[in-house]
């Protein structure tokens, strides 16, 4: 509609203006007040809002006909930030990940690709150091979200080089592992991820693969259903059993976890229980023998200042095994702490076992931060019947990460691992380790 339309349909005396579908009404004394200037100030500003709906609605057409002549299989932006829609559909898919070079120079013993602290020999007096760089932490996810009536159902696949095969006199080659594969909707996750039993309140940052011992580290398949109570979050989970430690153990029923985790301002708390049955079948036990394992955690943080984080952990439990790092356990039961023992009587005993952990980050500028940590492990078998098994471990790593550019991080690390076994023999090891990441 152009000015001379407006004009014509203007009445000073109380008539009606007419603008496509709106309609106006200027009372006479309202009419008689206003001055001509007024009256061609307002028409201007008409005029204006009719040419901006008029390119609206013009835009609003030539999008209309671009997307009809579009194709259906056209590639759009999706709902996560970096993501695509596949074509046709509405779910959005994010592919990244990240490639990573590790320089280990360890002084001491040589325990490989990680520090693996319960790969010390507590019997071996002698220091030698050995160097080595891998690439095996190099990893690619793919993480997807679809749009329903339950909420958007989401799902995880993860996987790295840490797997088996590979060497480096055959071209360094290496196997590709599965890390996480799940899916969720509506709190309901179905597939394998970090344990419910695992703090990440207090879970520090390390140049180290393995990172701190003390710590609850384990991902495995599981059913977990999460809900909203007061104000945090409250979830259940029936998880894959693996019993280790102890010879001829069998699995019969899935592990039970419940966690509870809250998160304010300038810190968070989370606590979990878990239990889970023991079972062997072994020959030197007097019979099918069973018992009930359970672990108790309790986990923080706090934000003391902008740039500086506090955090702790501690893990109590009778039997927990293997969700307490590095407490894992071989199936002959000779050599880590484990869940439990067959007795001088054939009876399956747990094993009582505890870690803790402590860190403290420290964010010195935009692009450079430190952090500090501390954890340890111990678990008690009789001494008569396992002189060699681990007795205590502990850890202390000192790393340091520098953001070069947005994808390219920068790091280097101190280390140093301590085992003692129960006839309280015990090494260490130190190592230095540089680090470049970058990710995509």
């Amino acid at each position: 509609m152009g000015i001379n339309n407006v004009t014509k349909s203007f009445s000073l005396w109380g008539g009606a203006l007419g603008i496509g579908s709106a309609l106006i009404l200027v009372p006479p004394a309202m009419a008689q007040d206003t001055t001509l200037e007024e009256l061609r100030a307002q028409m201007a500003e008409m005029q204006r809002q009719i040419e901006r709906l008029e390119r609206e609605q013009q835009a609003d057409r030539e999008r209309l006909a671009a997307a009809e002549r579009a194709p259906a299989n056209v590639v759009t932006g999706g709902d996560m930030p970096g993501s695509f829609k596949l074509p046709g559909t509405d779910t959005s898919v994010l592919i990244g990940g990240y490639v990573k070079l590790d320089a280990i120079y360890d002084l001491d013993q040589d325990l490989g690709d990680t520090l693996f602290a319960d790969g010390i020999d507590a019997t071996d007096e002698d220091s030698d150091t050995s160097f080595r760089a891998h690439a095996r932490q190099s990893r690619l996810y793919l993480k997807t979200s679809t749009p329903t009536f339950l909420g958007d159902a989401t799902t995880h696949i993860e996987g790295d080089f840490f797997g088996g095969g590979g060497n480096e006199v055959f071209s360094n080659s290496r196997g590709f592992r599965l890390r996480h594969a799940y899916g969720e909707v509506a709190g309901f996750l179905a597939g394998q991820t970090w344990s419910n039993f695992m703090h990440f309140t207090a879970y520090p940052t390390t140049v180290d693969f393995d990172g701190p011992v003390g710590v609850s580290f384990i991902r495995q398949a599981q059913v977990r259903y999460t809900l909203p109570v007061g104000p945090g979050n409250l979830s259940f989970a029936a998880e894959n059993p693996e019993s280790t430690g102890f010879p001829g153990s069998r699995d019969t029923a899935p592990d039970v976890t419940a966690r509870y985790h809250w998160t304010g301002d300038q810190a968070a708390v989370e606590t979990a229980a878990l239990v889970r049955r023991l079972e062997t079948d072994d020959a030197a036990a007097s019979s099918d023998d069973s018992t009930i394992g359970y672990g108790l955690m309790l986990a923080g943080s706090i934000d003391v200042t902008n740039s500086t984080t506090l955090m702790a952990g501690a893990i109590y439990g009778d039997g927990v095994g293997r969700y307490l790092y590095t407490a894992n356990g071989v199936d002959d039961g000779s050599d880590s702490i484990g869940a439990a023992f067959i007795d001088a009587d054939g009876e399956l005993d747990t094993i009582e076992a505890y870690g803790f952990n402590v860190a403290a980050t420290q964010q010195w500028t935009d692009k450079f931060s430190s952090v500090l940590s501390f954890g340890q492990v111990r678990g008690d078998r009789p001494e008569d019947l396992f002189p060699t098994s681990t007795r205590k471990l502990q850890s202390i790593h000192f790393g340091h990460f520098y953001q070069w550019t947005d994808p390219v991080m920068l790091m280097f690390e101190v280390s140093h691992a301590q085992k003692e076994i129960q006839s309280r023999d015990e090494e260490g090891n130190t190592r230095l380790q540089f680090a470049a990441q970058y990710n995509f």
